[in-house]
């Protein structure tokens, strides 16, 4: 089986509720779709996304530079997966090189399971048959009773484990919040997420705050960037740190592991580069005994958290789902705070192309954009 085509579009699909956290304001989502032919017909579907910024640039780094070297080429993800990295680096080790590879290994992946006529979880080698979810809130900028109100969705829907962000000017709101969280779930366990936003002074500060909550981890506390600072603030607090939904690369997760800078490993299954890559460093966590609670992308995601030993829990973020943001032509999410992976071949993952379709984005880019600065 060998490929025969590729084709990639990017869509820009609105979230239902926009996202606030310290750091992001998010009204879109762009989803990055590429489907592979093989030359025996049958098609491989793979995928990116970015919050807002840079699903062309992931585009059109696979249409010019990564795609056309496919072509041709026998179908062997872990291979293909290596050698393009290598190609793509000069483009950047991690990022838009590594997020543009991702929508091409999982294609290759789903042809690899539908030639086998399974489901991708059983190809990669299924150690459990679900995964449980904790409902995920970007919502920094929901009042204290829009927050209350999220809470009590969750818990309805049956989840046992909660985050929401943390990081208001002032403190005292954020303990605030905590404490309202905290007595409506009880005992479950509560996560925070600061969304790099902190210098160590103020993480410090705040997670000692935070210390009567028994937080389950404290997520991104400084600038991903930062792995002696994450080490330093670590042997500074007594709490559980996650990192990973910003770090690209085997090499920067190891950085983490190895100086002793984080407890969970949150790798996005998108932004290290695929379904390849992910497992590596799923491997290299459970070398360090550390388990994965991954970031984002729960319909690809809960699939692997399926098929590792480390897997801890997975992210189900409100509104940010295939399912939520209402492009799937199946159901694939989580149910009653669990995910199940699809039994069909492949991965399971059905775009409703109808959908997609209003919210292609063309070839021309836009004239004029908001500012990011504003002249004094």
């Amino acid at each position: 089986m060998r490929v025969a085509q590729i084709e990639t579009n990017t869509y820009n699909v609105p979230l239902k509720k926009p996202w606030g956290d310290q750091t992001h304001q998010v009204t879109h989502i762009e989803v990055v779709v590429t489907d592979i032919t093989a030359d025996n017909g049958l098609v491989g579907t793979g995928f990116s996304y970015s919050v807002g910024v840079g699903g062309k640039a992931i585009q059109a780094l696979i249409d010019w530079y990564i795609a056309p070297k496919l072509i041709g080429a026998e179908i062997a993800p872990r291979v293909q997966w290596h050698q393009l990295w290598k190609e793509a680096h000069d483009a950047g080790g991690g990022g838009i090189s590594t997020m543009a590879l991702s929508a091409l290994d999982i294609a290759l992946w789903d042809l690899v399971a539908k030639e086998q006529n399974r489901p991708l979880v059983q190809v990669l080698g299924q150690t459990r048959q679900a995964i449980p979810a904790y409902g995920s809130g970007v919502n920094l900028n929901l009042n204290l009773s829009e927050l209350e109100d999220q809470i009590r969705r969750w818990l309805d829907q049956g989840y046992q484990a909660f985050k929401i962000k943390v990081g208001k000017p002032d403190l005292e709101e954020d303990l605030e919040r905590l404490n309202m969280v905290r007595n409506l779930i009880g005992k479950r366990n509560l996560m925070v997420d600061a969304n790099q936003g902190w210098d160590i002074t103020s993480a410090v500060e705040a997670i000692k705050a935070y210390a009567p909550f028994n937080l389950y981890w404290i997520e991104e506390p400084l600038l991903s960037d930062d792995t002696q600072g994450h080490a330093r603030l670590r042997r500074l607090v007594d709490a559980p740190i996650a990192i990973g939904e910003n770090v690209y690369t085997k090499y920067q997760f190891n950085e983490y592991l190895a100086s002793g800078a984080c407890d969970f490993v949150q790798a996005d299954v998108i932004r290290v580069g695929g379904v390849t890559p992910y497992l590596e460093i799923a491997s290299m966590a459970q070398a360090w005994n550390v388990p994965m609670a991954p970031h984002f992308m729960l319909e690809i995601t809960g699939q692997l958290l399926c098929c590792i030993p480390n897997a801890r829990i997975l992210e189900d973020v409100e509104g940010g789902s295939f399912r939520e943001l209402g492009i799937l032509a199946n159901d694939v999410g989580v149910n009653n705070g669990l995910f199940v992976p699809p039994t069909e071949p492949g991965h399971g993952i059905i775009f409703n192309r109808d959908i997609l379709a209003q919210y292609k984005l063309g070839e021309t880019p836009p004239k004029t954009a908001d500012r990011l600065w504003h002249a004094i």
